[in-house]
């Protein structure tokens, strides 16, 4: 399910190449603000491009929970097939948090703005798609299910998919050093520990929407005599 953080980070490295070589081929001089702000760029490029790998991949893995729930049997590409109905609104959803989260994590005194929306949008794409959502329903939804429960949602997705965003370049940057490996490795690097670890988070985030849709399906109810009827994953065709 991971595998399409591979050819991601294999983006990112080119990018980041054609970035630092384009500018000396080009005879362009750039001074320490220039170089810097070119490096926060390139990095929130890697970032954003990475989170949006994340939405893809969490909505696949929603729906391949979803096939196995029901007996049906499921692998990746056909998982990613059946995302694909979503694919607009989930991509409309996942830029717009995307941008606003990035611009204001570069803030250090908006940085817990940012975690704020983080995670209120944490379960963005399976509530699109499970529920057919347009991207601003998406959003709204998923600030719903979170709502009274942020700590809870943001610990276990957000925090989670944070270590992952750090594991990887922080093993490239430690191979790099110890062996002298060259530059581009880190994103290869990276890009193989994220296929490993980003499912993972994307299960979680799964689990925890499944959570909190039942108990905002349930909320305001009295205490049932039995146990209510399962509740129904996906919305009605």
């Amino acid at each position: 399910m991971g595998i399409l953080f591979i050819p991601v980070s294999l983006l990112v490295a080119v990018v980041q190449a054609l970035v630092i070589h384009g500018t000396s081929i080009l005879g362009v001089q750039t001074g320490e603000e220039s170089n810097g702000l070119l490096g926060f760029l390139v990095l929130a490029f890697g970032t954003a491009l990475t989170l949006l790998a994340l939405g893809l991949v969490q909505a696949a893995t929603t729906k391949a929970l979803v096939e196995i729930d029901g007996g049906r049997s499921i692998g990746p590409v056909r998982a990613y097939r059946l995302a694909l109905d979503s694919i607009r609104p989930l991509l409309g959803a996942l830029v717009v948090a995307v941008v606003l989260v990035s611009l204001l994590a570069g803030s250090i005194y908006l940085l817990p703005v940012a975690v704020w929306l983080a995670g209120l949008w944490a379960l963005i794409a399976p509530s699109i798609e499970l529920e057919r959502l347009s991207a601003l329903e998406g959003l709204r939804r998923s600030r719903r299910l979170v709502r009274g429960a942020w700590l809870k949602v943001a610990s276990l997705v957000v925090a989670g998919g944070a270590l992952s965003l750090v594991a990887g370049p922080l093993v490239g940057v430690l191979l790099i050093l110890g062996t002298g490996a060259p530059f581009w490795l880190v994103n290869a690097v990276a890009g193989v520990i994220y296929a490993v670890t980003m499912p993972l988070v994307a299960i979680t985030t799964a689990y925890v929407y499944f959570d909190r849709r039942v108990a905002d399906e349930l909320a305001g109810s009295s205490e049932p005599a039995q146990l209510p009827a399962e509740i129904e994953l996906t919305a009605p065709s």
